[in-house]
């Protein structure tokens, strides 16, 4: 049974298809569960991308028109477009080092690193971690604005993949660790 996202069917094979790239799942049903997820997630930011004409040149193509690249240079132009990061300041890179010592010693020396030596790292850090909260957010928004059926982020038992079909086709070839 497909997963709908807003109107956009995402049907089992593409799921099953998503489920080779599950590096961290422990189980065929949660490499399944993390597919669908990933499959709902781009589907939702290319909707949204697709709505607000995010890329002037793709406006007029249909949605089933666009290539991966092309859905790649959407994603990202929604993404800069949409989430705002504020950079890390001098103040949070010193509180984050003066919270984290242990993190910035020197295994050779057996010392603490001074903060002036591993600034620069931390506050690349926390960007890093300011963006990951941010598009995280950020879809969990377009997902509490949109109408999605046959999955649930916080309830993999809800979505609707049918997995014993898979295996009863002898289709289920993925490998996991574990």
């Amino acid at each position: 049974m497909p997963i709908h996202v807003g109107g956009v069917e995402i049907a089992d094979e593409q799921v099953f298809e998503e489920m080779q790239y599950q590096d961290e799942a422990d189980s065929v049903k949660h490499a399944c569960f993390l597919a669908a997820q990933s499959l709902v997630v781009r589907q939702l930011l290319l909707n949204t991308a697709f709505k607000q004409k995010i890329i002037a040149n793709l406006a007029d193509k249909a949605l089933a028109d666009i290539d991966s690249a092309e859905e790649e240079q959407m994603i990202t132009a929604l993404i800069d477009q949409s989430v705002c990061v504020p950079e890390a300041g001098e103040e949070a890179c010193k509180r984050y080092y003066e919270n984290n010592r242990s993190k910035f010693t020197d295994k050779e020396l057996n010392k603490v690193l001074p903060f002036e030596q591993v600034a620069g790292h931390i506050k690349e850090y926390l960007s890093a971690q300011s963006l990951m909260n941010g598009i995280s957010e950020y879809i969990q928004v377009l997902a509490a604005n949109t109408k999605i059926k046959g999955f649930d982020f916080k309830d993999p038992e809800a979505m609707m993949v049918d997995l014993e079909g898979l295996r009863q086709a002898g289709g289920l070839k993925i490998q996991l660790s574990g």
